[in-house]
């Protein structure tokens, strides 16, 4: 990555050819592996892990393995700024899960163990030990390794990037390795490391400054036995670039006594979690609150729930509370491509749609693989014009700093809360948690 890296040219505008990673443009940053900051995991390692029989408790000894890992390389001088953390095929194929198509988790592979163990029940219907049973669940054990090694490692104070075999392979055909071109993963790559080592890939053009853009999210505790605690978080976004995020308190909410599928605050705890994310500002940026606060949700707004939010922001001059969603709608135009990104169906000026896909004529294509869906506006309570909230959102899908793409789907506010809240669903409730957005992708 240190030098220039092609693909066969044929969408320079979609896939470009990588310049290299190094102090010319457009990084003007040298990319260093320090040898006092590698540390390597024998076989042997990974050989005893896999012998364990239940699922859960590999992913238990990879997450620790790793986590040590990092804590002696957090110890030594120079500290590096990112730890890249490679995972052995082998290790992917029998301790995670893949996500289908319909959303569901599926297992890759069992391993040997595993399946002979499964056999015992099935023929001779248990076991003695229930330590020796793979179906018997572990309690406060992490569920996902990408989840599990980053909420162990960021207590050391260095961000992880995760980097599967396939993606480090140049020399077998991409296609097979079901993987993009070695430019383009390059691209990716680097984006990603710079931002987790302290840059600012980019930022928000032609807006005025001092914005806090807030998302709302929740997410459900997992290391605990109470099925039905969630906690808040607020993914906070400015537009200097920088990304951080809070933990709102814990709350017990329950869908089958609520008239709505999705958790919602009441006005202390919406008031609570607006004042955290104030505060947190303020801190930021030397005692000055901001001119303009943007709170988007996935969710419409309850009664309590934004009266809250407007409690804690009474002294911002202009707010806009936004809820997002989808609607099984598709639009069509005459021709070959979808419609443009950024066009929108107004139905009032407090609804609308809007595709943050599309044909966008700089890349001369739609660069998806299906047809775009667009956002659904469903509420918006505020001060703001509506086009200025369609603005804004579009803005915010170019702020993915995980990746090179001209843009992505979901504006940054809320792209990545399920990632970001099952990460934090896996953190000990006693330990403090890494407040900038870097230590989360």
């Amino acid at each position: 990555m240190r030098t220039k890296l092609t693909n066969d040219g044929t969408e320079p505008f979609q896939h470009p050819p990588f310049p290299g990673f190094n102090d010319r443009p457009p990084f003007i940053c040298e990319l260093y592996v320090s040898k006092a900051g590698c540390e390597v995991i024998k076989d042997e390692n990974f050989e005893e892990i896999l012998k364990e029989v239940k699922f859960r408790g590999r992913i238990k000894k990879v997450v620790e393995l790793y986590a040590q890992c990092v804590k002696k390389i957090s110890q030594r001088e120079p500290t590096p700024d990112v730890v890249i953390c490679c995972i052995p095929q082998k290790i992917i194929a029998e301790c995670t899960v893949r996500i289908t198509s319909s959303g569901y988790s599926q297992r890759i592979r069992k391993s040997v163990g595993e399946r002979k163990a499964l056999k015992e029940i099935r023929t001779k219907g248990g076991f003695l030990f229930s330590e020796m049973d793979p179906t018997v669940r572990l309690v406060g054990v992490h569920n996902d390794i990408h989840r599990g090694i980053k909420a162990e490692t960021m207590q050391y104070n260095i961000p992880t990037q995760l980097i599967k075999p396939q993606t480090l392979n140049l020399i077998e055909d991409p296609k097979k390795l079901g993987v993009q071109d070695p430019a383009t993963r390059a691209w990716n790559l680097a984006v990603g490391l710079y931002y987790k080592g302290g840059g600012i890939p980019w930022r928000m053009a032609h807006v005025e400054p001092d914005i806090c853009f807030v998302g709302i999210s929740f997410y459900k505790e997992v290391l605990t036995n109470d099925p039905l605690m969630h906690t808040s978080m607020a993914q906070t976004f400015t537009t200097k670039g920088d990304g951080y995020v809070l933990k709102g308190a814990p709350f017990r909410w329950d869908k089958n006594e609520s008239k709505d599928r999705s958790p919602h605050l009441d006005r202390q705890s919406a008031c609570e979690l607006i004042n955290s994310v104030l505060e947190f500002y303020k801190e930021q940026n030397e005692g000055i609150l901001p001119r303009k606060l943007v709170v988007h949700k996935t969710s419409r707004f309850e009664n309590d729930e934004l009266a809250g939010f407007k409690d804690a922001s009474n002294k911002i001059p202009r707010r806009d509370f936004v809820a997002l969603g989808y609607r099984k709608i598709q639009f069509y135009r005459k021709g070959n491509y979808p419609p443009l990104r950024g066009t929108y169906v107004k139905f009032t000026d407090k609804n609308m749609l809007l595709y943050t896909e599309g044909f966008i004529p700089y890349l001369r294509t739609y660069p998806g693989p299906k047809v775009p869906k667009p956002i659904e506006i469903l509420e918006h309570h505020g001060d703001s014009p509506w086009n200025e909230i369609l603005r804004e959102i579009l803005m915010l899908t170019k702020m993915n700093w995980n990746s090179a793409d001209f843009a992505c789907k979901q504006p940054i506010t809320i792209a990545f809360a399920r990632n970001v809240g099952e990460i934090l669903a896996e953190l000990p409730p006693d330990r403090p948690i890494q407040h900038e957005y870097r230590f989360y992708m």
